[in-house]
């Protein structure tokens, strides 16, 4: 089974998040391809927090780099987003536009201060066209501390339910 693992993270929690799915991935015997989504907007500091803010609001896309991997030739794509707005980061709305109908599979994941998975999975599936075969919503805080049960039991089980299916 190969998996793409694709995400965007502005301030880091969801890089680290990815990085621990894609090691529970592996254990379990997975090949897994990590990519990161690179935008052209600078969305450091105060302003790009606002911006960020404003586009989630407006769901907005956003200029992004070309991704590498071709998403069509992976059993399955994990898509990795922070919820902003109570919905999915502009430049993860760039990617499922353009790439989600090329999946085959998708599965959701996302990192939030404590709300908003539900509009964030809704919004992945209508732009993917496609329900995912899994999803998980991680709080900041415990990505941040590693914290055993509410992070790294979650997201071992979201790994262990993509390996499961065998897509």
């Amino acid at each position: 089974m190969r998996v793409l693992m694709v995400y965007y993270s502005r301030t880091g929690v969801t890089r680290k998040a990815t990085g621990k799915i894609a090691e529970f991935l592996r254990a379990a015997g997975v090949e897994v391809t990590v990519e990161e989504i690179v935008e052209t907007k600078d969305r450091s500091g105060v302003l790009g927090w606002l911006r960020s803010g404003g586009d989630a609001m407006r769901k907005r896309t956003v200029p992004i780099q070309p991704v590498k991997a071709d998403v069509a030739q992976f059993d399955l794509v994990a898509v990795g987003t922070p919820v902003w707005a109570w919905t999915a980061a502009a430049p993860v709305r760039t990617f499922c536009q353009t790439h989600g109908k090329n999946a085959k599979q998708v599965a959701f994941y996302c990192t939030m201060g404590g709300t908003g998975d539900k509009g964030t999975f809704k919004a992945l599936t209508d732009l993917c066209a496609r329900e995912p075969i899994a999803t998980a919503a991680l709080i900041d805080r415990h990505v941040k501390k590693d914290h055993d049960e509410k992070f790294l039991a979650k997201a071992k089980a979201f790994a262990e339910e993509i390996a499961s299916t065998g897509c």
